[in-house]
Parts: structure tokens; sequence; C-alpha cells
């Protein structure tokens, strides 16, 4: 892999490392705002298993190349993702403290954004350029990176992982909202039946 390609995949994968802080932040925001502890333990979850993922990110991008992109260049690689996460972050960090009645919608909102996430890393997993890239970082490295794919393959079933918990507050918030929905059923709908 020349010098250039090698700085085109640690570029975005230091992008990717500092989306996946940002979207840490905005999980541990959130959960600090919301008052149900199931939801809130959930978040965290999500939020700690996004650094991780940052981490991760930030240690192969330094393998590869030390050069780190500008932030306007993240934001330009990652145009569509970054303006959704910071979507979100406004929206979220608008509210004071999140009702229980507004989880379901956000939690909607917050799994259509990991399946984006989740895209992201499976075009990387289908980029030939990391098949070239693992065996480069081995023959300088003396490291064995073939599993890289592998680990990548993992954050993707981290994020399908959090869509799951995404869509299960969802659901548990939009089940609450009929059973809260109290009004009597009148059997007779129209006064001429009667």
């Amino acid at each position: 892999m020349s010098s250039k390609n090698a700085k085109n995949v640690a570029g975005f994968l230091y992008c990717t490392s500092d989306l996946e802080e940002k979207v840490f932040s905005l999980y541990r925001t959130l959960s600090d705002k919301v008052q149900n502890p199931i939801v809130k333990s959930l978040l965290l979850y999500i939020a700690y298993d996004s650094l991780k993922h940052s981490l991760i990110m930030r240690g192969i991008a330094e393998t590869i190349s030390k050069s780190t992109p500008k932030p306007e260049d993240c934001e330009r690689r990652l145009n569509q993702i970054w303006r959704k996460l910071a979507s979100l972050s406004t929206e979220i960090a608008n509210h004071e403290k999140v009702a229980d009645s507004e989880l379901s919608p956000l939690a909607k909102e917050l799994a259509g954004f990991e399946n984006s996430l989740s895209e992201e890393y499976f075009v990387l997993v289908q980029l030939k350029t990391l098949e070239y890239m693992t065996k480069e970082i081995a023959q300088i490295y003396k490291v064995d990176l073939e599993g890289l794919k592998d680990i990548f393959e993992l954050i993707i079933k981290d994020e399908e992982n959090h869509r799951e918990i995404l869509n299960s507050i969802e659901d548990l918030f939009f089940t609450e909202e009929i059973i809260k929905d109290n009004t009597p059923v009148v059997k007779y709908q129209h006064p001429e039946a009667w």
C-alpha cells in the first residue's frame, strides 16, 4: 500500500474514532438526562461500547499512520452520519431531562443512526483496501492483523446489538403509552345502536 493510501485509510479510521468518541458523549449525556434506571443503564452500555470502538479505531489508525486529519476533513469525509450525530446531539442538549414519553421516538431515531453507523463499518469490511492494509502492516511492523476484518465484524455486531437495545427501549415505552391510555372503549360507537 502506498503511503498515500495508508494515510487515507488511517484518516478514515481516525475520523471514525472521533465519531465514535462523539457517539460515546451523546449516549453518556442522554443517560444523565433519563430517569428510568434500566434505560439509563442500557444507554451507558451503548456509550461504553462506542468508547471501546473509538479506542480500537484510533489504535489501528496510529499503527498505519501518525498523521491525523483535521476535524473539518472528518466532517467532510463522514458527511451524512456526522450531520446526523450533530443533529441528535443538539436535540438531546436542548433537553434538561428526557421524559419517558420522549424515549420511544428518540430511541427510534437513535436506532436509525446506529444502522447508518454499522453501514459505514460494513463498507470498510468490504473494501479491498482492508486486505492490503493488513498485509502492509504485517510486513512493516511484523504484526499479524489478518484478524482485522474480524474486529470490524465484531464492531458491526455491536452496532446491530445497539439497534436491538434501542428498539427494545422504543417498544417498552410505546407499550407503556398504550397501557397508560386507559380511556374506556365504548361498546356502541353509534347512538342509533343504543
